[in-house]
Formats: structure tokens, C-alpha cells, sequence
């Protein structure tokens, strides 16, 4: 009977019509037999309403429309009934008076109707009409009908049984067993034919069927859901009589879809107490489970669902000795056995299914275990064992690896990076993914010290979050070591010849995206030892230069900066000056120029810096400085001495650059500003002459030897200007070697303005600020040296007031500030000397192009006229005025500049004008004179 094969789903469609407008018609007439009063008719309709049912046309899908139409109309027929009980007809009348209908299906559903009523009066012991009621549905076999007919009886029946405390409960009327044997014998039944609703219709439609049986599977869970609200229902009674019975009815039904959803059913239908005194019981069931039966699921979710109930319990919503009960009756080991045994009697379980289980293993264990780092450790070492076998990439199952990818990201959220860096088993599971997957979860476990703070539970120490900061940082070099092997794929291309994902098969975007990563995390790898952070430098060097030159050319520049920040910390003893003039130095000091080099370009329509060079710096940028404060104060006391020296450490720097001078990972530039920026620390920080002078050597050589064109060798001549300028520790041998060096190579530039422009920055080589003269004020200085802009006014007070240098403090180690006013007047004159150069090429040719000559008589002129306002020796009004008369004279003579020098010109004699007449310079500015205004 159950393999009958159903008609075609337009036939179906007809004969659900059919039967909806019978039950319809009947209904209708039952009714008008109610409000007649005639018993007779009513019950005659009612029949034939109800025989609709008896159809096994219909699939469990169409077939539940159905029901749901007659449902509704037996509320009109049970109100009838408690009428006729008013009128002194009893319910037992009518419970045998319905017993008269022809066909066993309306028969059944009648009697339930009255028989419910019968329960609710009182008139009858519960327990016998229940037992009576169930016993009867057994005359209905079909899947499809006996299932809905017992669903109507279970819900009618709600309310009604003989729990303990309810009114139905009493010696005659029964007791709390009562009410467990009629919902178990229920669910027995109804079990049996949700499992006989499969052999239905033809084998071709097998995967509708499931899914029909998926929708009505509610059905049968109705009886547990109802057992699991029963007020008497005690944790003895459920571990001696319901789990048995469940779990026996669960295991004998040998049906997949019906094991999985009555496990399911059962964990998440009862109380927790309950699974937690009968564990080992339902652990021990799982390997009778059809191979089919997703045990994975079952586990993960009594797994979650007792992890639950720990954390509930430690936040005191629940009893807080739950987590003692799961401690002493160790439900981990439990857990872990259970997954053994079920992967032992399934050899073709899926990898997918065995890691899911041991994924939810792993997150029990950090919601109960939060602090106990071993128990992570046992699964994944269980995990191993079970997948090593399969090699990379886990045999090409692609689900399977997804995953483990899961279960490699539980300890990170649970734990933070400290744990997983101290996990002994973490890193053999990682190789068991392909090279793109791994790298993959390093770029999630990057982002996991970049982004967030580590937990407050960790193990050991040696990552931390710096003290109000929400920075986490890895200061031992065990874990450094650790956290390199774990992100291998980000610095190392793969170990396996020709596997995908390698930085041959990266454009430059994504690989630059990737290394900015690894290049922030650099500066989260610092130690408040020195000489452990020097040796976690070291490693780190040496995993970088392993990676190739492409991924260099964006890491070595932040490791640098990373050097530098631990030499601010060796030479802060040894240095007076404020640290926080120290740390703007590897910026700031660019900005000596910057106003010249940007004008530069402005006029000749060029960018200076490239768009790479931008990306590079940004990634170069030091951890916030909260950080670095926190980690000073639990540096080590001042006595204790570290063996690293900054000699030492500048070494070790001036070594590093090095890849970046030519070659694949060439970046000459940003090499030529890191060996710039270390020459300086070496100069003003360390006090190391010899190394200085090696690192502005190098900076000098590449510039002559490696920078590709004009406009990016001026730019780095106004950085090596600039930087020199600051550098004290030079002797005077040293200095006159660079500074020869540095005018030749203005010399050696192309454009005669550009000359002009840079010998005019080279001349405040000879004129350095005063130890006590404010930032400003030097600052200005170098400016000016290009643009000529700018306060004059105040750079005026700052060198008036540092004129009496016999005061001025110098510190050890330091030579005092060159002010060579000779030199200063003779680079000038040289550069006035190239400016007439230019105007006799413009003589010569004639070209419109070739005016801008005005333009470096303008240079020379601001220079001269921010060191006539610093008081430099030999620059006096006669020269300031004989170059503003060339200029006036040649505009007069009709040369036409281009725009911007006409706005500087004029902008220059705004300047006089305005100038002169304040009190403090009016004796100087006003013996200048200046042209009249037409």
C-alpha cells in the first residue's frame, strides 16, 4: 500500500479541489444541522466531512490543506457537544453514540473530539480514555493519515493529562505515568509512520518526499516538546524512562532523517540539568546512528547547547556550580572520546563532518575552559591525527578545508594571538592547508594584532596590550619566531614548486596591500629590553629577506623605522634634547626644504614625489605613541646597561638598506631617505662620526650612481641639504668632504635656476641654528633657502636673540654650530654668478622660455634677505639692493617673466614695504629702495 505511486500533480490539484468543496458542502449542512438541534444530521455530516480524510491521492503537502479545513470545522461540532452536555445529554452518551459512524477515520477523529470533552467534565478517568484513544488510533495504518490523525490527537489532548499538580490528576484519574506512557506511546506510533511516509510514491520523487517529511517532522516533536513541559517530569523519571525509551525508538527507526531530527529534537527539547546527569547515555548512542546521520550536527549542538548553559551559569543567570558538575563528571574527555569512537565506526565519515565536530569541541573548551590552553591543544592534536594523513590541502576537499579553517580561527577569537602563539599543535595543522588558504588565516590572524586587544585570560606572557593604549603587542622572541611561522605564506612564497598563490602570480596592487599588512605588524613587535627587541629585529630581518625583493621593497623600510625606534630608546640617556624633537626627526627634518622642493615642481608642472614612494611611507609609520609610552614604563631600570649598543644597532641598520639600492627590490629613493634619516639619528642622537658620515656617503653615491632623473635627483639634494644642515657631529675635515660634495652636485643639475635654486639651500650649510634657537626659526631657515617666503620677522628675533653664542649650550659629542659668513656670502655670490648665466643664455637665444633667469635672481635675493635679517656677517643692504635693481632693470628693459615669478616679485616688494614700516627693522628696510609703482 505505501509504494502506490500518487497521480500527477495537476490530478492531485483536482482532487484536492474536489475534496475541499465536499468538505465544504458538508460542512455547511452540519452546521444548519447544528442550528436545527439534530444530532442525527449533525453527526451524519460530520462523517462525511470528515471521510475526505480517507484519501490516499494526495501527498503529506496537500493532504495537510485538507486537514487544516476540516480542523477548523470541528470547533463548531465540539461546541455542539458542550452544548448537548447542557441539556442533560452526557458525554458518555455521545462518546459511544459516535462510535456508531461507518468508516474507522471519522469514527476516530469523533471520538477524539468527544473524548477530549469527556476528559474535561470529569466524568471519566483521563488515564482510560486517553489509553483508550491512542490504543484506537492504531486502526489507522497509512502513513499520511494515521500521522495527521494522531497530530489532532496529541493537540486536543494538551491541557488534559494527568501531570503532576494539574486538576486531572488524582488514584482514579492518573498520575504523571500516565501521562508519559499515553505521549510516549503517541510518539512511538506517529514516529513509525512519519518513517513509513519514505516508501511512498515512486523511487523517482525520494527527494520530495524527504522534503515533505522534512516540513511535517514538527509533528512528531510536538510529543517531545510536550513530555518536556510536563511540571512532574523529574530528572529521575526522564534519566530511568523517558531518555531509554526515546533513544531505544531513535535507534530502532534505522531512518536518517528521522535519527537526526529526534537527536536534535531531544537536546534542544529538554533542560540542560537533564543532558548534563545523562551525557555519557547520549554520547553513547551516537555510534548506533545510521552512517548517514550528520553526527556532527548532533554533537555541535549538544556541544553548544552545554556551553550555553556554562556561560549562562558564569554570568549568575544560572546555578553557578554547573561549571563544577562539568568539571567533575569531565565532560571534555567525554566529548573527545565520543568524537574518537564515532570517526573509529564511520571509516568513510566526511573531513568536513570530523573537523566540525572537533570545531565545536574547541569552542566548548573556551566557554568552559576559558583559561586552560592544554585542552586546545589536545583537539588539535586529535584534529591532526585524524587529517595527516590526507596531506595539503586535505586531499582537494574543499569543504573540508574551509573547515579546518574554522577550527584554526576558534583559539584566535577565544584566546587572542598570546595563546595560539604558545599552541605546540597550531602550526602542524596550519600546513595542512593549501598555500593560498594559509595565507588566508595568517591575513586573519595579522589583522587580529593590528585591530583588536588581547584577551584579559592569557597563559603566559610576552603579548600584551600596551597600558591604555588597545594596542597588542609581541615583545618575546619565542613568539616572534612563532607568529613568523604562522604567517609564513605573507613573507614566503610556497614550499611546494608551482603551488598557486605565489608573488609571481600577484599584481602590484594586491601584493602591496598585503605587505603593508606584514609592514604594520612590524611595529607591534618591540620588547621594553633592548636586547630582546634587538634580537626580535634580527629575526625578523631574516624572515623578511627569505621573502623575495618584491615584498622588500615594502617591509624593509618599516623595519628600519622600527630600528629607529629602539635607538630613540638606547640614546635617550645619552641625549639632552626633548624626546619629542627626537621623535619628529625622520620626518621633520625633510621639511627644512620642503616649501622649495614643492615649488620647484610647481613650476615646472611635475609631481616630486611618487605615488609609490607615498604607499611606502604610509606604510613605514611607527605604532601609535601610546604604545610606545606604555612599553617605556615597564622598560628596565636606568643602571641596567644593555648589551646592544647604538653603534651596534646602526650597523645593523646601515645593512639593512641595503637591498634597496638597486636591483629587483631597488627603490633608491626611499633608500637614499632612510640612510638620510639614520645618518641623522646617528649624528644627533648617537654621536657616532664615522657611522653618520658612512650613511650621508651612501646617500651622496646613490645619488650620483642610482636616482633616474633631474627632478627626483633635486629632490633628493634638497633632503640631503636639509638633514645636513641639522648634523653637528661633523668635524671639520667630515664636513668640508660633504658639504664639497653637496655644491658640486647642485652644480651638476640641469636647469641653471634649479642650480641657482639648490646652491641657495646649500648656503645655509654654513649658517646652522644656535642650540637654544627654537625649531622655528631653523626651520625657516631652510625654507627660505628654497622659497624665500615665509616670517622673516621672527626668524629675525630667533637669530638676534641666538647671536650671543658664547651662552649657547652644546651638547657632548657635539661640534658647535658652524655660522661661516665668508662661505655663506661666497655661495651666494655663486649662485648670483649662475643666475647671470641664465640671463646671458636668454641673450643668446632669446627664447621666451628662457626669461625665467628672473626667477634665480629671485632665489638669491629671498636667501640673501633672510641672512641679512639673521645678521649674517658680509651681507649687507648694498647687496640686497644691487639685486633688486638687476631685476627692476631688466623688467624695465622689458624682459617678461613668466606668472609665478611676477607674483613672487611682487609678493618681495609687498614684503620690503610692509617690513619697514615696523619698528624694530624700519633702520634696516628703509634704506632700501625700491622701484615706483606704475
Amino acid at each position: 500500500m505505501d509504494n502506490v505511486a500518487f497521480p500527477s500533480a495537476d490530478e492531485q490539484q483536482r482532487i484536492l479541489n474536489d475534496a475541499s468543496t465536499a468538505i465544504k458542502r458538508s460542512a455547511f449542512l452540519m452546521r444548519k444541522a447544528i442550528e436545527d438541534d439534530n444530532m442525527r444530521d449533525s453527526l451524519k455530516h460530520a462523517a462525511g466531512m470528515l471521510a475526505e480524510l480517507r484519501t490516499s491521492q494526495l501527498q503529506p503537502q496537500k493532504y495537510y490543506e485538507l486537514y487544516m479545513l476540516v480542523f477548523d470545522q470541528l470547533a463548531h461540532l465540539e461546541a455542539f457537544f458542550s452544548d448537548e452536555r447542557g441539556k442533560g445529554r452526557s458525554y458518555a452518551e455521545l462518546y459511544e453514540l459516535v462510535q456508531h459512524a461507518g468508516n474507522v477515520l471519522p469514527r476516530l477523529y469523533l471520538m477524539v473530539a468527544v473524548g477530549c470533552l469527556y476528559i474535561k467534565s470529569h466524568e471519566a478517568s483521563p488515564r482510560d480514555v486517553l489509553k483508550d484513544l491512542v490504543e484506537m488510533c492504531k486502526g489507522v495504518q497509512h502513513p499520511t493519515r494515521g500521522l495527521f490523525l494522531r497530530a489532532y490527537l496529541c493537540q486536543r489532548a494538551k491541557g488534559l493529562l494527568p501531570d503532576t499538580g494539574s486538576q486531572y490528576e488524582g488514584p482514579g484519574s492518573g498520575s504523571i505515568q500516565d501521562a508519559l506512557d499515553f505521549l510516549m506511546t503517541n510518539f512511538i506510533e506517529m514516529n513509525k509512520l512519519w518513517v513509513r511516509l519514505q516508501h511512498q510514491g515512486s523511487a523517482r520523487d525520494k527527494e520530495k518526499r524527504e522534503r515533505e517529511r522534512q516540513q511535517l517532522q514538527d509533528l512528531v516533536g510536538k510529543n517531545l516538546t510536550y513530555l518536556s513541559q510536563l511540571d512532574g517530569l523529574g530528572f529521575e523519571l526522564y534519566r530511568d524512562q523517558v531518555l531509554p525509551r526515546v533513544l531505544d525508538q531513535i535507534t530502532s527507526c534505522r531512518d536518517d532523517l528521522a535519527q537526526l531530527y529526534l537527536m536534535q529534537a531531544l537536546i534542544q527539547g529538554f533542560p540542560d540539568r537533564f543532558h548534563l546527569g545523562t551525557l555519557e547515555t547520549l554520547l553513547g548512542v551516537l555510534p548506533q546512528l545510521q552512517p548517514g546521520v550528520k553526527i556532527h550536527s548532533v554533537m555541535a549542538a549538544l556541544m553548544d547547547r552545554l556551553a550555553k548553559y556554562a556561560a549562562s551559569a558564569a554570568s549568575g543567570s544560572n546555578d553557578p556550580r554547573v561549571l563544577e558538575e562539568l568539571a567533575a563528571i569531565d565532560a571534555f574527555s567525554k566529548f573527545k572520546e565520543a568524537i574518537a569512537r564515532i570517526i573509529a565506526s564511520q571509516p568513510n565519515l566526511a573531513a568536513a563532518d570530523a573537523v566540525e565536530m572537533y570545531t565545536a569541541l574547541l569552542s566548548y573548551a573556551g566557554s568552559v575552559h576559558p583559561g586552560v590552553l592544554s585542552f586546545v591543544d589536545e583537539v588539535l592534536a586529535a584534529a591532526h591525527s585524524t587529517l595527516g594523513d590526507r596531506g595539503r590541502g586535505l586531499g582537494g576537499d574543499a569543504r573540508a578545508e574551509r573547515q579546518l579553517m574554522a577550527l584554526l580561527t576558534v583559539p584566535l577569537n577565544k584566546y587572542g594571538v598570546s595563546a595560539c602563539l604558545e599552541l605546540k599543535e597550531y602550526p602542524p595543522l596550519t600546513r595542512l592547508l593549501r598555500y593560498v588558504m594559509h595565507k588566508e588565516l595568517a591575513v586573519k590572524l595579522v589583522h587580529k594584532v593590528l585591530d583588536t586587544v588581547a584577551p584579559s585570560a592569557k597563559s603566559g606572557n610576552g603579548a600584551s596590550p600596551a597600558a591604555g593604549s588597545g594596542v597588542t603587542l609581541i615583545s618575546t622572541v619565542d613568539k616572534v619566531s612563532s607568529l613568523f611561522r604562522f604567517i609564513a605564506p605573507l613573507v614566503a612564497d610556497p614550499d611546494v614548486p608551482g603551488e598557486a598563490g605565489g608573488v609571481a602570480e600577484m599584481d602590484d596592487e594586491d601584493l602591496d596591500e598585503e605587505q603593508v599588512l606584514v609592514a604594520r605588524l612590524l611595529h607591534r613587535l618591540r620588547s621594553p629590553d633592548p636586547d630582546t627587541h634587538f634580537a626580535i629585529l634580527k629575526i625578523a630581518q631574516h624572515q623578511l629577506l627569505a621573502g623575495g625583493p618584491r615584498r622588500l621593497r615594502t617591509t624593509l623600510p618599516a623595519l628600519v623605522f622600527c630600528g629607529l625606534e629602539l635607538h630613540r630608546k638606547l640614546a635617550r640617556p645619552l641625549a639632552r634634547a626633548p624626546a619629542a624633537e627626537a621623535a619628529g626627526k625622520d620626518k621633520g627634518v625633510e621639511e627644512t626644504i620642503g616649501k622649495g622642493r614643492d615649488e620647484a615642481a610647481a613650476q615646472d608642472g611635475e609631481g616630486v614625489a611618487t605615488a609609490a614612494d607615498g604607499e611606502v611611507m604610509e606604510a613605514e609609520a611607527p605604532a601609535p605613541a601610546a604604545s610606545v609610552a606604555a612599553m617605556e614604563q615597564s622598560a628596565p631600570a636606568a643602571d641596567t646597561k644593555p648589551a646592544v649598543s647604538c653603534e651596534e644597532l646602526l650597523q645593523f641598520l646601515l645593512a639593512g638598506i641595503e637591498p634597496l639600492y638597486g636591483g629587483p627590490a631597488g627603490q633608491p629613493v626611499v633608500a637614499a631617505r632612510l640612510l638620510l634619516a639614520c645618518g641623522y639619528i646617528a649624528s644627533e642622537e648617537a654621536h657616532l662620526e664615522l657611522l653618520s658620515y658612512t650613511f650621508f656617503e651612501e646617500a651622496l653615491t646613490l645619488y650620483d650612481e642610482a636616482l633616474p632623473d633631474q627632478r627626483t635627483r633635486a629632490t633628493a639634494l634638497y633632503d640631503i641639504i636639509g638633514y645636513l644642515q641639522r648634523c653637528r657631529v661633523f668635524g671639520p675635515e667630515a664636513r668640508d668632504s660633504l658639504t664639497s660634495a653637496v655644491t658640486s652636485a647642485c652644480m651638476r643639475l640641469l636647469s641653471r635656476r634649479e642650480q641657482c635654486r639648490a646652491l641657495c639651500a646649500a648656503a645655509f650649510l654654513w649658517w646652522q641654528p644656535l642650540p637654544g634657537a627654537s625649531s622655528l626659526a631653523g626651520r625657516s631657515d631652510g625654507e627660505k633657502a628654497a622659497t624665500g617666503g615665509g616670517d622673516r620677522g621672527s626668524a629675525d628675533q630667533g637669530e638676534a636673540g641666538g647671536q650671543k653664542e658664547a651662552a649657547a649650550e652644546v651638547q657632548p659629542g657635539l661640534y658647535p654650530p658652524v655660522r661661516d659668513g665668508d662661505k655663506v656670502v661666497a655661495i651666494l655670490q655663486r649662485a648670483t654668478k649662475v643666475a647671470t648665466q641664465a640671463k646671458a643664455q636668454y641673450g643668446a637665444t632669446g627664447r621666451v622660455r628662457d626669461a625665467s633667469y628672473l626667477g634665480a635672481y629671485l632665489e638669491v635675493l629671498d636667501s640673501m634677505m633672510r641672512f641679512w635679517d639673521s645678521e649674517v656677517p658680509g651681507v649687507d643692504t648694498t647687496k640686497v639692493q644691487d639685486l633688486i635693481d638687476k631685476v627692476q632693470a631688466d623688467l624695465a628693459a622689458g624682459v617678461q617673466p613668466d606668472t609665478a615669478t611676477a607674483r613672487r616679485w611682487q609678493s618681495t616688494l609687498s614684503y620690503i614695504t610692509t617690513t619697514a614700516q615696523q619698528p624694530h627693522a624700519k633702520e634696516r628696510y628703509g634704506k632700501l629702495k625700491l622701484p615706483q609703482a606704475t
